[in-house]
């Protein structure tokens, strides 16, 4: 049998594309969820007959303030809340899926809005053709919601399979505010009784291309049909804006009309509720895994458990493992990993990740069988690819690490720099007129030679040359950033 090596991802792997990591995106929504803002905004939505009850706003207000707690840590305080305050079971449940939407949100905005960054930095992930091109199909497990691997394999131009059944297709009527429909938006279906009881629709034997896995979830998946099946939007074209597009459709197009309600359209909790073809209000439930909890049978979940099941299943057609950017923090997903680099000595796992560490603990008696890479997802790529970037390629690639290190303060600090290597420039040239002999009272350039020869000299002593001066402010904000 052919030793086949797969990827597994977490968030690691698509903070280059311009995703946010776990404490980047808490910050996001500690400083949305401002104090103030949630309690008036709850006290409105209280005299509408709806919001939380305010013990539960302010047990939330205080897990949120908490510097050691991610938003993952605070879903999963939530949910232990369901069961120890039965008494307002239902409201933690509500505030709960109120986060979850609220991550959605964010999520969704960096991908609609950054797209032009994600499509820069596309070229940067160019090294998974070589290993889709040594692995047939080349596995990837992703815990991550975005679509980066989606936006990756159309670049390259790479077939995609999702397990799902490509034969099982739906048509969701996309609708202006008014109700009038104005296009269709399709979608291809899981069935609730293929994920808990027979294998996804990957293709075996195994074709070229991707076969991906997304096991937390997905910004383009939705469950329907009362929890029971789960879709995928299948984008017009193969490309970034066909895949932001059908995002951007089914969250803004899916309606159904319901005057009087807020913008004249119904809204529901982590789900968007639409008209059908014949106009009855259907949902569909956003499928974000997030929390403490998942795939706890002890706590409801919208993502079908069987997902779980198909990953420990799949998992064995690979026998080298690269993790990317997962700090190992889910130990459902954990005890699957054990599980497979348990099963033989034939198989390895190496880590990749941009922060020091060994072999997490719980894998420690199968060290010799792990080994780890200090190193950013398109670094691990461009060299197992065998793939040489320019120097202004990795200049580029600094600048974009540096500045989302930085974060606000890199607009400030840019344009210091800005401003000091200007000052250094003048003084620069202003020490070369100095240095002029006098003529009849007036500096005498005559001596210098051609001026074109001169401006050239001059223009390389105050080091004016573009791309000099981009590596002197990658440096200078580099020193910034916190030890």
């Amino acid at each position: 049998m052919r030793k086949l090596t797969g990827l597994f991802l977490g968030a690691g792997a698509s903070y280059e594309a311009g995703m946010p990591l776990v404490w980047e995106l808490t910050a996001e929504l500690k400083g949305t969820l401002l104090p103030d803002r949630v309690r008036e905004e709850n006290g409105r939505a209280r005299a509408r007959g709806l919001g939380f009850h305010e013990a539960v706003v302010e047990d939330f207000l205080n897990v949120l303030q908490n510097d050691t707690m991610h938003y993952e840590a605070v879903l999963g305080y939530l949910e232990a809340q369901f069961i120890r305050k039965r008494e307002f079971t239902q409201d933690y449940r509500a505030a709960y899926s109120w986060i979850v939407s609220c991550v959605y949100g964010m999520l969704y905005n960096r991908l609609i809005n950054q797209k032009s960054y994600l499509e820069r930095f596309l070229p940067f992930y160019d090294g998974t053709a070589r290993l889709a091109a040594a692995n047939t199909p080349l596995w990837i497990f992703s815990l991550n919601h975005d679509v980066i691997v989606e936006a990756i394999a159309a670049r390259l131009k790479l077939p995609l399979y999702y397990g799902f059944d490509p034969s099982n297709v739906i048509i969701l009527p996309r609708r202006d505010p008014h109700g009038c429909k104005i296009g269709e938006l399709r979608a291809e279906v899981l069935t609730h009784d293929e994920l808990q009881n027979s294998a996804m629709h990957f293709p075996n034997p195994g074709r070229p291309g991707i076969y991906l896995l997304k096991l937390h979830g997905a910004l383009d998946q939705f469950v329907f049909n009362d929890g029971s099946d789960l879709l995928r939007l299948l984008p017009d074209t193969q490309d970034v804006d066909g895949l932001t597009g059908a995002l951007q459709a089914a969250n803004e197009e899916l309606i159904y009309p319901l005057p009087g309600a807020p913008d004249g359209i119904a809204n529901a909790m982590n789900e968007i509720a639409y008209a059908d073809q014949d106009g009855v209000m259907q949902f569909l439930r956003r499928s974000l895994l997030a929390g403490a909890h998942k795939f706890d049978t002890r706590h409801r979940q919208v993502l079908p458990t069987g997902m779980l099941k198909h990953f420990e299943g799949n998992i064995n057609f690979v026998s080298r493992l690269v993790v990317i950017g997962y700090s190992f923090g889910d130990n459902h997903i954990n005890k699957v990993l054990c599980n497979w680099l348990e099963f033989s000595e034939d198989r390895s796992m190496h880590i990749v990740d941009v922060a020091e560490g060994g072999v997490p603990p719980f894998l420690l008696h199968l060290s010799p069988q792990v080994t780890r890479e200090r190193a950013t997802a398109t670094e691990f790529l461009d060299r197992e690819a065998g793939i040489e970037r320019s120097p202004n390629e990795l200049l580029e690639r600094r600048l974009a690490a540096v500045t989302r290190k930085l974060g606000k303060k890199a607009r400030d600090l840019t344009e210091s720099f800005l401003r000091e290597d200007r000052d250094r420039a003048v003084a620069t040239l202003v020490t070369k007129l100095k240095g002029l002999p006098i003529l009849d009272g007036q500096p005498d350039f005559s001596s210098l030679g051609e001026p074109e020869m001169v401006a050239q000299e001059w223009a390389s002593a105050a080091d004016l040359d573009n791309d000099v001066a981009l590596r002197r402010m990658v440096d200078y904000l580099e020193k910034a950033v916190p030890a």
